[in-house]
């Protein structure tokens, strides 16, 4: 088998792989946005829903750690067969800038990016329940 046969091969069983994995989307059944009842008094199906942004450090190129974890005050979203967050967003200053597309069971709510923060006033971040719907936060930064 010469070289690039082998290559082929290789990338078709890696996308067979990929198409298997991937969650049946008729499990997607709430796409609504959600609002929090009472923000000041958030019930704990809405913390377990709304992601927590977090800074990390900043990197020698002036690129901030952003991590998304979906979740708060210790309530991590479960991540079920039949239930999970099938997608997080982050945007800075309404521009999309990073996102990440989570598999039940195999993967958990989070997101991290590095991102250039110096002329960024807001950073918000969504989150996708396939039950429950859209989530969202947003952190002020100056």
């Amino acid at each position: 088998m010469n070289r690039r046969t082998a290559l082929k091969a290789t990338l078709l069983t890696a996308l067979s792989t990929i198409m298997a994995q991937a969650y049946d989307k008729k499990l997607i059944v709430n796409t609504a946005e959600i609002k929090m009842k009472d923000p000041a008094n958030p019930t704990k199906g809405e913390l377990k829903h709304t992601p927590e942004i977090k800074l990390g450090d900043k990197d020698a190129k002036g690129y901030t750690l952003v991590e998304v974890n979906i979740g708060q005050q210790g309530i991590i979203h479960p991540s079920t067969d039949k239930h999970w967050i099938y997608e997080i967003e982050l945007f800075a200053d309404g521009h999309k800038v990073s996102s990440v597309s989570l598999e039940p069971e195999t993967s958990r709510g989070y997101l991290a990016a590095r991102v250039n923060l110096e002329q960024v006033k807001e950073l918000t971040a969504n989150s996708k329940c396939n039950l429950h719907g859209m989530y969202t936060a947003m952190l002020k930064l100056s």
